[in-house]
This record gives structure tokens, C-alpha cells and sequence, in this order.
């Protein structure tokens, strides 16, 4: 007895010691140099980049490839960053190699720190006009935290820098010669989500930019700012195509276009130059912005047989879900107006609030031997063996966080959601229960007094965020049971603020577009 006792535990160790660290496909893809680039494309590892540089007094758009090559080891990453970038009438130029360390540290409430550093001697190098910039010195901090949740994981950091270059000036027949030196101090803040319907990051950095040049047996000095505000999106549309021949097997169907958009907006506040080009105390402000979108890639989507829902006011919603496989069984049978059980709800809610997606750059090729064979693992609930058609659903639901249990180690498969049950899973796998006042949720639904205690602030943030809505007098009606075409309703509006909701709140707030 005690030997079978120790081989389990060896096994279980043996199976965490091999399970490679889950690493979200995250922030870093526009790197940390303030420019936006045309985001993560599986199979890729250079993209299409673009930055603003002050550093010659005006603002100069450089434009032309960021490559990334990543490496996992244990709770570190490192991160190495090639920029090769050129103005677009060629007398500008960037080049600039970065390696980053990257250290994971994960806590016992579902979030994890990141600590980001230089890992070795940083190079850049950049010509404009005739000056020659070669960075001497950097200093870089980076630090997020990622709050993971069923649905969603959201992330906020902190980023500061500063990077000395020496000034050189040049002209042709002639070489480079030192003549000053150009400081460059960045604070800034970020925040992100990511999820598999869309990602999204925003970032704020302001620049501070301190020169002083010899200029013959003179010394100038000038100094200025620069704020750079920019998001990069990663996001799933899906539109309805109809179908124009008339002699064919079905009328339409759904394509999903995945796309990667980033949007860049500076203001720049810098001395004007003289025609010899030294520094006036008259300051210049300029505003400028740039974009990059990237080819989109679209799937067809599966085409359901649901004729018997023709004029439900539900039918759009249902073959939706079908189409995104939300939905599994049976279409052709599926009942409007039944019920939806727990243990159904379960299932949906997975595959409609899928798991995060894992950075595909740091994927482990590990991998378990052939002859290891399938553990036993111990049902959470008594009434869910292993037998049940739903067990891995409802497994999966509960210890991603979606739903409980219900009394002692019972989940009540059969029994009927309510619609304030329903809400309150939603609001839950997204992770937005504090968004509810602190001084207690109240609606706007006629019936508020009926929504019960535990799912009010869910109820409230849910009406916030456009997820549910009233009848036609304005009640909510909570406590009804949930049936499968309001069911299919809610799901579809889960999605949809997944896919664009929340991308909408994170680029309103901070650009102009």
C-alpha cells in the first residue's frame, strides 16, 4: 500500500517536472523603443516596424524591420530585439541590436510579475543628416504585473530608460568626429489584455531629450520633449457573407478575417534651428501620426442546418455559435425554447471564453515520453464521474474559475441556470466584478429589487458593459430559467465584447481615433 503511495506521488511530481511553463502570447511584439510594429504573425519572426526619433531636434519617422527571437529557460526569457530602420528618403538611418532578460514571477492568487532588464551591452547606431549618434550608455527598466483570469488575462507596467549617445558630425570625404553628447531620459506606463478573441496594448512614454554639441569653440545646448502614445491590436471580425447563386446547398455563411492594426500619435515640443542650425529659444510643436495594418487572413466558417429557427428572433445569434463551434450538438435538432442545463452551460462557456493563447515564440518542445500512460484523476464533484458526458466541460469550467459547485462537492449537472446565475459566470471569466460600485450595485432594471444578493455587482457591471438588457417594460427577470436562444444571446454578446468591447475602452482613453 505504502509503495503504490509513493509511485503516485513520483508520478505526479514526474508530471509537473515536465509540464513546460505556460508563457501568454503577450506585450513585446512593437518591442520597448516607443514604435509600433505590424504585431505577431504565427511562423514570423520580423515584422514591419516604425519610430519616431527627436534626437536631432525635429521629429524623423524611421521605418523598416524589427526581428525578435525569444528563448525560454526556466522563469526566465531571453529576448533579442534587431532594428534596421531607414527615413523614407533615405538620408536617415537605424540600426540597434537589444538583449533583454526577462525574470517571471508567479503568485498564489492567478497573477505573476515581470521584471525586465538589459542582459548584455546594448548597440545603436544612427545617422541623420550629418550627425552620427552612437549610444554609450543604457539604463532600462520595465515591470508588469498580469492578472490572469478565466477569459482574459489584463497586464499594467511601468517603463523607464535612459540612454546617453555621443554626437558625431560628418560630411563627406571626411569621418565621423565627437562633438557632444545627446541624453534621452523615458518614463512611461502601459497596460494590455489578451485573450483569444484579440489582444490589445497601450502605451504612454514621454521623452525628455538634453543636447550639448561643440560647435567650433562653441558649446550648444538645447532641450525638449516628446510624448508618444500608441495601441497595438490583434483582433477576430467575422461578417456574413451571403451567397449569390440561387441553385446552391446553402444561402451564406460567416467569415472570420484576423487582422493586427497598431496606431502611433506623438507631440513633440523642440527648439527651432536657424539656418546655420544652431538652437533658437523659440520652441516648435509638432503632432504627427502613423499606422501599419497588417494583411488580413480569413477563415470560413462551418454553415449550420438550424431551418427550423427561420424568423426566430434568436436564429442570427444560434448560427453564430455554430459557426464558431460554441455550439456542438446537433443543430438541426436544437430546441429554442428548452432549458439549458448546468452541465451544458459548461461546455459552452469554455469554448466561447477559450484559454489564452500561448506566445508561440516560447512554446516548449518538450515533450512526454510515448510510454507514459493517461493518470486517473479524481472527479472534483460527486455527482460528475467520469463517465458523464460533460465531465472534461465541466472539469475545465471550474478549475479555470468559471463556475462552482453547488453544496457539498455537488454541481447539480441537470439543474436549470437562471439568467443571474448565467451573468454572474460571464462577469466572472472576464475579471471585471470590481468594476461594480463600492457602494453597493444598483440597475436600472425595473425588477432590480429581484436580483439576487450574490449577482448584483455582476448584474450591474454587465449592464455597463452592454452585455444584458432589459424586455420591452424594462425588467430584467434574474431569477427565470435560462433557455437555449437566451442562452445563445448572452454567449454571442460575450464574444462580441471580448472581440471589440473591450478593445474600444483600451483606444478610446487614449487616441484621438
Amino acid at each position: 500500500m505504502k509503495r503504490s503511495f509513493y509511485m503516485i506521488i513520483f508520478l505526479i511530481l514526474t508530471l509537473i517536472c515536465i509540464e513546460p511553463m505556460k508563457v501568454m502570447a503577450t506585450e513585446g511584439y512593437s518591442g520597448y523603443e516607443g514604435g509600433i510594429s505590424s504585431g505577431e504573425v504565427a511562423g514570423k519572426t520580423t515584422y514591419e516596424y516604425q519610430e519616431v526619433n527627436f534626437l536631432s531636434g525635429q521629429p524623423v519617422v524611421l521605418k523598416g524591420s524589427l526581428t525578435i527571437k525569444k528563448a525560454l529557460k526556466g522563469n526566465a526569457v531571453s529576448s533579442t530585439y534587431t532594428y534596421d530602420l531607414a527615413s523614407i528618403d533615405k538620408s536617415s538611418n537605424l540600426k540597434r541590436t537589444l538583449i533583454y532578460n526577462t525574470l517571471i514571477s508567479k503568485k498564489d492568487n492567478g497573477q505573476s510579475v515581470e521584471e525586465t532588464s538589459l542582459n548584455s551591452k546594448p548597440v545603436e547606431t544612427i545617422k541623420i543628416g550629418n550627425n552620427n549618434y552612437t549610444l554609450t550608455s543604457y539604463d532600462f527598466s520595465r515591470t508588469n504585473l498580469t492578472d490572469m483570469k478565466p477569459a482574459v488575462n489584463y497586464y499594467a507596467g511601468n517603463i523607464s530608460g535612459r540612454k546617453i549617445y555621443s554626437i558625431g558630425s560628418s560630411s563627406s570625404g571626411s569621418a565621423s568626429q565627437s562633438s557632444g553628447t545627446i541624453t534621452l531620459d523615458i518614463t512611461g506606463k502601459f497596460y494590455g489584455y489578451d485573450q483569444y478573441w484579440g489582444t490589445t496594448e497601450v502605451e504612454e512614454l514621454n521623452y525628455i531629450v538634453q543636447s550639448e554639441k561643440k560647435n567650433g569653440a562653441k558649446v550648444e545646448k538645447w532641450g525638449g520633449s516628446a510624448d508618444v502614445t500608441y495601441s497595438t491590436s490583434t483582433t477576430k471580425q467575422i461578417r456574413y457573407v451571403e451567397n449569390k447563386p440561387n441553385e446552391i446547398s446553402f444561402g451564406g455563411g460567416y467569415v472570420q478575417t484576423q487582422s493586427n492594426s497598431s496606431i502611433l500619435e506623438y507631440t513633440s515640443n523642440l527648439p527651432a534651428f536657424d539656418p546655420s542650425n544652431a538652437p533658437s529659444d523659440n520652441m516648435v510643436t509638432s503632432k504627427d501620426s502613423l499606422k501599419i495594418e497588417t494583411f488580413p487572413v480569413q477563415t470560413r466558417l462551418k454553415v449550420p442546418n438550424i431551418s427550423q429557427l427561420k424568423g426566430h428572433w434568436a436564429e442570427n445569434d444560434v448560427r453564430m455559435l455554430y459557426s464558431l463551434e460554441v455550439l456542438t450538438d446537433n443543430d438541426s435538432s436544437f430546441n429554442p425554447d428548452q432549458y439549458m442545463t448546468r452541465a451544458e452551460f459548461a461546455k459552452a462557456i469554455i469554448l466561447a471564453g477559450k484559454e489564452v493563447p500561448q506566445d508561440s515564440a516560447l512554446i516548449s518542445k518538450t515533450t512526454t515520453s510515448a510510454s507514459t500512460k493517461k493518470t486517473q484523476t479524481v472527479p472534483t464533484f460527486n455527482d460528475v464521474t467520469q463517465d458523464n458526458l460533460y465531465y472534461n466541460q465541466i472539469e475545465s469550467a471550474f478549475k479555470r474559475g468559471f463556475l462552482n459547485g453547488k453544496g457539498e462537492s455537488n454541481f447539480n449537472p441537470n439543474d436549470y441556470l437562471t439568467l443571474a446565475e448565467a451573468i454572474t459566470v460571464f462577469i466572472r471569466g472576464l475579471g471585471l466584478e470590481d468594476m461594480a460600485p463600492e457602494s453597493g450595485a444598483v440597475t436600472t432594471f425595473k425588477d432590480n429589487d429581484s436580483i439576487p444578493g450574490y449577482a448584483k455587482n455582476a448584474v450591474s457591471v454587465a449592464q455597463q458593459i452592454g452585455l444584458v438588457k432589459g424586455d420591452d417594460k424594462g425588467n430584467l427577470n434574474p431569477n427565470a430559467k435560462l433557455t437555449n436562444a437566451k442562452a445563445a444571446a448572452l454567449l454571442n454578446r460575450f464574444i462580441v465584447y471580448m472581440r471589440d468591447g473591450i478593445r474600444k475602452d483600451y483606444r478610446d482613453k487614449y487616441l484621438g481615433f
